[in-house]
């Protein structure tokens, strides 16, 4: 029997998270094949010469208008070795609670970071929320590895530097994990790059295949999180109720 992993991307906007998720989940063959022609189709519509793989994933109106990610989008696909809960969270700084909602069960979290410019603002914003949430373990996606060359010493130099913060936050930096990928060519995603040879580590798929999975710790203390504070007496919300109750075990 399979085993479940609950793992959430996280990283800044257009870091290319959600093309990630699709190119997962197309090289695994985890979508119908009507759901890939509606992606081609819609690709074609908006002048690309190949599917746009994000397209899988943003299925709000306003996601696929805009092209960014806005709520967090749960998908679930399955392996020979394992089945997966995957949450890919938005990268704008206005949905950053929607990210800890995202991170809030994974055991493994996915950050992407632009190998072109490196940690960035939110990459730094969604790496202490990780460490907050304190999520397990983290794999540092060096994305858009293609537009550096395939450049060695660039992946180094993030990699590097992404060991610097997480030790800076107080996060275990021998439970992270980086891979150098291209989320549109699928480079170390499911498939190992010929481009990479110098990297001699695992493709995305085979560390979310076979890391360890700790399941949820029933005995360790209750965490309840909150996404959205509505404050009253203000314009927007000038009356309010509230309510009071008990969490229990259900």
């Amino acid at each position: 029997m399979t085993d479940l992993l609950r793992f959430a991307t996280a990283g800044s906007v257009d870091d290319g998270k959600s093309t990630l998720v699709g190119r997962l989940l197309y090289d695994t063959k985890s979508v119908l094949a009507d759901q890939i022609e509606a992606v081609r189709r819609a690709s074609v519509d908006k002048g690309l010469a190949t599917p746009d793989l994000s397209l899988l994933v943003d299925g709000l109106r306003a996601e696929r208008e805009q092209g960014i990610t806005i709520d967090v989008a749960y998908r679930y696909f399955a392996t020979p070795r394992r089945e997966f809960v995957l949450a890919d969270t938005p990268g704008h700084v206005q949905y950053t609670r929607n990210t800890v909602t995202g991170a809030s069960t994974a055991e493994l979290a996915v950050l992407l970071v632009d190998a072109r410019y490196g940690l960035v603002e939110q990459t730094r914003r969604h790496t202490a929320v990780l460490a907050l949430l304190r999520v397990p373990r983290l794999v540092l996606a060096v994305n858009k590895i293609d537009l550096v060359d395939h450049d060695e010493a660039v992946f180094a130099a993030i990699a590097k530097d992404f060991t610097g913060l997480v030790r800076a936050l107080g996060y275990p930096t021998d439970q992270v994990v980086s891979i150098p990928v291209s989320a549109l060519h699928g480079d170390n995603v499911v498939e190992r790059s010929p481009h990479t040879p110098w990297y001699d580590g695992p493709t995305l798929l085979e560390h979310l295949e076979t890391v360890p999975v700790t399941g949820p710790e029933a005995d360790a203390p209750l965490r309840l999180p909150v996404q959205y504070v509505i404050r009253p007496g203000t314009v927007e919300n000038p009356d309010y109720r509230g309510y009071a109750g008990r969490v229990a075990a259900g």
